[in-house]
């Protein structure tokens, strides 16, 4: 985990990352990626499967011209006059409007009907060819002419029926020849409001239209496209409610079976440069995209609607009223055709079936939207908003919290989007915003990751050769502890000195002390590594250490003292394999202190050191020093000794100003750890002794310094104020007298 002192521009790093992301991925949509787009429609799909089949209301039906038909009536496509029986079968059910999911292009001459003709135009001129004959052979192929069948039934039909046609675009091999101008003032939308025209490729722009031979399209006033329009990856989930061609808007099959079952409802069409803006019939405002095109909120698998087989109505094994006020498609399902689709819910879904999902969707106004005007706002928005979303997660959580917490949030836009299709039918992006969130948080990721391997080897650059593997590996695993700039806390400082070193150096060769030098100080280090103090620097044989940092330790007092006593401890073993080799006998001096003092990564640009300064660095220092004027190996100070008193043996030395400092400070002698055999009678009499001192009682005082020599033999602190009390008992200070010692040496 990265450090508080990098977070800042780390996480400034991280908005802009992810405002890049957010910013390509923003691209990505509006360009419509064509691989993303397929994941995605496929991702839609899933809602149907997942929402399950619902049952339609019952008020559209369709009629199917199937295997079973085919195989009782005979084989597509059936005689004209087969049809007429089967739309007179429909009506005859109940059927409120028909609709036809297929075009008579072409006329339905059979071979009798043809050899009829083909007489009467041979015995026209002909002397034999009387008026009376050439009217039988009219009244016979007229009797013959099942398109004739089929008007007459269109016309006698108490339901309305609505032809179908179909539109070329511009990319079909075929284009039929211009339609009658009939075509135009019947089939087009009634009411169109341009408020602009549209843009080129905005609409369904038709290269050519086939529609129905003359004498079937006299026969109604009503018809429409049954074109279907299918995806990139060939699936149906959108049909075009309106076409263009020749500058005139034309009605879908099932937009003009809506417009004829609801007379009193008028058909609106708006459109504006973009498109289609509104389609309206009447107060019901059918939301579609640009293109005109209805999003279809699909009941089912196929044949999830009523439907009746062809054959079934021609033959009466269907209820009277089966077809009752309903809307009916008649269509063709058998495989030969290939009116077969793929939907979100079937691979084989039936293409009139599709006419009938539209009629539902409108009457029932169960829409679902994917406007683009508004659906970009809720993407793009959906888009910003998770990455929003995601960087304030990524400011306040780390760790196992992160990763839960994206999981969580890629979660609840998945449940977003399947509440989205429930609730207000609104196809939000699925893939765009947790593609975003899911390369923010792994480009974040890595960064933090790589921050923090470099925040890593920094650690272990500058503390390696200077603290305890085991405190190493405790930095490591939680850098975020430490402050390697500047400030200020309370540490405890350590200063160990070699004494009489500058004499040795000079009695005896470099190439015998250096290797003995050098054998001390790493003795003397794997003490301060044990203790997990820092080893801040080496001064020549001096060394200093710290407690404290850059490791918090509420104990570095005692860690410092501890380090104090064991190197000591280290030092007598050191002293026997020096005697044994011939080797110059060392000893040390040790001061600490506690206190507050400034500790962090100082030096220039080019080159700095991990270390503290300060006043209290200054006394630790100086303490050291005071252990050769008082003959014993560590001093602390008061500060230090009131912090550590609990756990070792120890007794108060003097009251000194020492160079640099105003204010006299408390010294005292850490002897050993508590439980290390020194006797407390001892210290007693030495405290007294002290205390007697400092009231004046001099001679007092003296006899128990000596007494000292009978549990401490040669005890150098009370030596030494032995020789204070008879030089004061010979020379009495004249007037008020100090106890504080003032030493002007450093």
């Amino acid at each position: 985990m990265i450090g508080s002192r990098k977070l800042s521009s780390v996480f400034s790093w991280e908005v802009i990352f992810v405002a890049i992301t957010t910013l390509i991925m923003a691209v990505f949509y509006i360009l419509e990626v064509h691989f993303i787009g397929l994941v995605e429609l496929k991702a839609w799909d899933l809602h149907f499967r997942e929402r399950g089949p619902v049952t339609p209301s019952g008020m559209t039906a369709f009629v199917t011209i199937d295997e079973e038909s085919v195989n009782r009536e005979g084989r597509w496509p059936w005689p004209r006059r087969r049809m007429a029986r089967l739309i007179e079968a429909v009506d005859r059910h109940g059927a409120r409007v028909i609709g036809l999911d297929m075009g008579f292009f072409e006329p339905d001459l059979k071979l009798r009907q043809q050899a009829v003709l083909d007489v009467r135009d041979r015995l026209r001129g002909n002397p034999a060819g009387s008026p009376d004959i050439l009217a039988l052979l009219e009244d016979a192929a007229r009797e013959e002419d099942d398109d004739a069948i089929l008007a007459g039934t269109i016309k006698r039909l108490s339901a309305p029926l609505v032809l179908g046609h179909f539109f070329y675009d511009s990319a079909s091999r075929y284009l039929p020849p211009p339609p009658p101008e009939d075509v135009f003032e019947r089939d087009v939308c009634p009411i169109v409001h341009v408020r602009e025209e549209p843009e080129k490729d905005r609409l369904f722009e038709a290269a050519g239209l086939e529609t129905n031979i003359s004498v079937v399209r006299d026969a109604t006033r009503h018809s429409g496209s049954f074109n279907v329009k299918t995806d990139p990856d060939g699936a149906v989930r959108w049909m075009p409610l309106v076409f263009r061609y020749e500058g005139r808007i034309f009605p879908s099959l099932a937009l003009r079976m809506l417009t004829v079952s609801l007379p009193e409802l008028p058909l609106i069409v708006k459109l504006d440069a973009a498109g289609v803006e509104d389609i309206r019939l009447g107060p019901v405002s059918i939301p579609t995209n640009n293109q005109g095109e209805l999003l279809l909120n699909f009941y089912g698998p196929g044949y999830t609607f009523p439907h009746y087989s062809a054959s079934a109505l021609l033959h009466g094994e269907v209820p009277a009223d089966c077809l009752a006020n309903r809307l009916v498609v008649i269509g063709n399902t058998t495989m030969g055709l290939y009116d077969m689709r793929p939907t979100a819910f079937d691979q084989v879904f039936p293409g009139v079936e599709l006419h009938c999902t539209v009629l539902e969707n409108v009457l029932q106004e169960n829409f679902l939207r994917r406007s683009k005007r508004s659906v970009l706002l809720w993407d793009l928005g959906a888009l910003a908003g998770l990455a929003v979303i995601f960087l304030v997660l990524q400011s306040c959580l780390h760790g196992v919290l992160i990763v839960v917490s994206v999981a969580a949030l890629l979660a609840s836009y998945v449940f977003l989007t399947h509440y989205a299709f429930l609730g207000p039918g609104v196809w939000l992006n699925h893939l765009y915003p947790p593609m975003n969130l899911a390369i923010a948080y792994l480009g974040t990721s890595v960064h933090r990751y790589l921050e923090e391997e470099r925040e890593k080897n920094k650690i272990r650059k500058t503390f390696s050769l200077y603290v305890h593997g085991s405190v190493m590996d405790e930095m490591l695993a939680h850098p975020e502890r430490l402050k390697l700039g500047g400030e200020k806390r309370e540490l405890s400082v350590l200063f160990s000195d070699i004494r009489g070193f500058t004499t040795l150096s000079e009695q005896y060769s470099p190439e015998k002390l250096v290797p003995q030098l050098n054998d001390y100080l790493t003795r003397m280090t794997q003490v301060v590594f044990d203790h997990h103090g820092t080893l801040d620097k080496y001064i020549g044989d001096a060394i200093m250490a710290i407690f404290g940092a850059p490791w918090p330790q509420e104990d570095h007092p005692d860690r410092a003292c501890g380090t104090a006593i064991d190197m000591v401890n280290t030092l007598r073993s050191l002293k026997r394999t020096w005697e044994e080799e011939g080797l110059p006998v060392l000893d040390i001096g040790i001061g600490i202190n506690t206190g507050t003092m400034m500790v962090g990564n100082m030096g220039s640009d080019r080159r700095f050191d991990y270390t503290v300064i300060g006043d209290n660095v200054n006394l630790a220092s100086r303490l050291e020093s005071l252990t050769k004027v008082y003959g014993v190996a560590i001093v602390v100070s008061e500060s230090t000794w009131n912090l550590v008193r609990g756990n070792f043996i120890g007794r108060e030395l003097d009251v000194v100003r020492v160079k640099g400092r105003l204010h006299a400070v408390a010294i005292y002698e850490i002897m050993g750890r508590k439980g290390d055999g020194i006797p407390a009678e001892a210290l007693d009499v030495y405290h007294e002794g002290l205390h007697l001192y400092r009231r004046g009682e001099w001679a007092k005082a003296l006899e128990l310094f000596i007494r000292m020599e009978e549990w401490l033999p040669a005890d150098r602190p009370s030596t030494l104020y032995q020789a204070r009390c008879r030089g004061l008992l010979n020379r009495p200070p004249e007037g008020e007298w100090s106890h504080v010692t003032v030493l002007d040496r450093k």
